[in-house]
């Protein structure tokens, strides 16, 4: 897991115990941590991407149950529904 103090974020790669992990806080043994790089730190804009990637995959996947479960609208036709809007996004997005 990751630890953070003022912003800065370190990984704990210790033992799970309960002893273990309440040594690591109440001991600051995480002060000897290295803090993690800052793009793969859980605060940077490659990680808010990422998480919006995840925001988009999780909307895309309730609009196709929304397409083939309440509408009752086959899955090809539904995956051909997003293959039309990907393909005239990215022709918008060309332009």
């Amino acid at each position: 897991f990751f630890s953070a103090n003022d912003g800065v974020f370190r990984r704990y790669r210790g033992s799970r115990t309960l002893e273990d992990l309440q040594g690591y806080v109440l001991e600051r043994k995480w002060e000897a941590v290295e803090p993690v790089a800052g793009w793969k730190s859980p605060s940077s804009i490659m990680m808010h991407g990422m998480a919006g990637l995840f925001h988009l995959s999780g909307w895309i996947r309730q609009i196709h149950s929304y397409l083939t479960g309440t509408l009752g609208i086959h899955v090809w036709i539904s995956y051909a529904i997003f293959i039309l809007a990907t393909l005239l996004i990215g022709l918008f997005l060309g332009l």
